[in-house]
């Protein structure tokens, strides 16, 4: 845990839970995953929560985001900087690493960071690798099996 409150986190995880909302329709039973990989490309993926089953993923470069005034290119822009200072979370940055959110909270797992890694959400839910929350995830929404654990937070 942080000796203090990281407010520029906090606050950057939340504009991602704000803006991924909208993307989220409301009892569809989605959340989603934001990752990045070492050219600064934004991945956006969407999973049911009753069986982890991904039904959606769009990726692009920053030359590429959609438009800053779609919800599409807001939340790559919320994610690309938010996704940027989480870097620092490592010593040195993996290759691909990012977070989860349900539109309420914003969550990784230092130890296996790229939530599009074969069977991480598997592992989310078996307890297998912590899970950091940021800002808390929803306890009754999408990310319940994964938010009923013993979630840690950084601050």
């Amino acid at each position: 845990m942080m000796p203090r409150p990281n407010r520029r986190l906090t606050a950057l995880a939340r504009e991602v839970a704000r803006c991924a909302l909208p993307l989220l329709p409301e009892g569809a039973g989605l959340f989603m995953g934001l990752e990045t990989d070492a050219a600064g490309a934004i991945r956006l993926l969407w999973w049911r929560s009753d069986d982890f089953a991904k039904v959606a993923e769009i990726s692009a470069s920053p030359a590429g985001f959609c438009a800053v005034d779609t919800e599409e290119g807001a939340l790559q822009e919320a994610a690309a900087e938010l996704l940027e200072y989480l870097a620092g979370r490592w010593p040195s940055p993996p290759a691909g690493y990012g977070v989860i959110t349900d539109g309420i909270g914003v969550a990784f797992a230092p130890d296996h960071p790229a939530p599009s890694a074969s069977g991480w959400l598997f592992r989310q839910a078996n307890g297998g690798a912590p899970l950091l929350a940021i800002v808390a995830l929803d306890r009754s929404g999408p990310c319940a099996l994964l938010a009923q654990r013993q979630e840690r937070s950084l601050h």
